[in-house]
């Protein structure tokens, strides 16, 4: 495990080799890569482990559930709303 001393020591040789720009540059794609890294982790778990689709079919179903279930709110809505009057 790296400690407090050794961290603080790989940051400032880190700022001497690259500039501060570079440096923010740097960790900006190295959280871009991270991020993707843990997605492409629980895709391949929910699809591995627990059998469910991956993300793309995932959404597809989602999308097509929601769209089923803003059908039933409007028809729910139209049925319980009160007759208009002509005024």
């Amino acid at each position: 495990m790296i400690g407090f001393e050794e961290l603080i020591f790989i940051l400032i040789i880190a700022v001497l080799l690259l500039s501060p720009e570079k440096l923010t540059e740097l960790a900006r794609d190295l959280g871009k890569i991270y991020a993707e890294y843990k997605k492409a982790k629980k895709a391949i778990e929910l699809e591995v482990i627990y059998g469910i689709p991956s993300d793309e079919k995932l959404r597809e179903e989602m999308e097509k559930k929601f769209k089923e279930l803003e059908m039933e709110v409007e028809k729910f809505k139209a049925s319980k709303s009160p007759p208009q009057s002509n005024q």
